[in-house]
């Protein structure tokens, strides 16, 4: 099997593999068999870090060969998924776009005092942490492992308060302030009653 097969795997699908692995095997069996840093590993555990082509070919080297159900499961999806997406593509070539004669107004520049506030948006049944990273911008590999826990723990509970998740995520309150205040301005998370609020979709981590 070449790294061939890894190339074609999106980071949402990698993040899945390697969190599978790591909850068969453990972090540092898992480290010792790709030959990578237990501490990366522990970010990926946590959705902080994406495995690269290079790497993702041993951990798919060890899923075949020690958990071959779910190496079949992975490479199924990985098919069906470009299966789907070669179906769709020539419905997309026969429907181009057409863009002669529009004229896009441009966007009127407001005082930054009077900007308006983003309103809280409907959201899908299910959606990724990494969706959730890119949604709010946030690109640092320590910031994401921060967040992903925050996300662990809201999704853990049916409700919940900041004083929660700063107890049981170990990170500091302000910045789970800081990110409870973008989850609930990006529509992720809704205040229920004063000082208690429900994660609004399904995360899935």
């Amino acid at each position: 099997m070449g790294a061939d097969i890894a190339k074609f795997m999106p980071s949402d699908m990698r993040i899945r593999v390697v969190q599978n692995v790591i909850m068969e095997m453990g972090i540092r069996p898992l480290s010792n068999a790709i030959g990578v840093n237990s501490k990366t590993v522990y970010k990926y555990k946590f959705g902080a870090s994406c495995p690269t082509d290079e790497t993702m070919m041993r951990i798919l080297m060890v899923l075949k060969e020690r958990y071959p159900t779910l190496f079949k499961r992975y490479i199924d999806e990985l098919r069906d998924n470009f299966s789907i997406a070669l179906d769709i593509l020539p419905k997309l070539e026969a429907q181009p776009l057409a863009t002669s004669g529009i004229t896009v107004p441009k966007a009127e520049k407001l005082p930054r005092s009077i900007v308006p506030e983003r309103k809280p948006v409907e959201r899908a049944a299910e959606v990724t942490k990494f969706a959730i990273y890119r949604d709010l911008g946030v690109s640092n590999p320590s910031d994401r492992m921060k967040l992903a826990k925050i996300l662990v723990i809201m999704q853990g509970m049916q409700t919940f308060t900041l004083s929660d998740i700063t107890k049981k995520s170990s990170v500091p309150p302000d910045i789970v302030e800081k990110y409870a205040d973008m989850l609930i301005k990006a529509g992720y998370v809704r205040e229920i009653s004063h000082n208690t609020y429900q994660i609004r979709t399904k995360i899935r981590l």
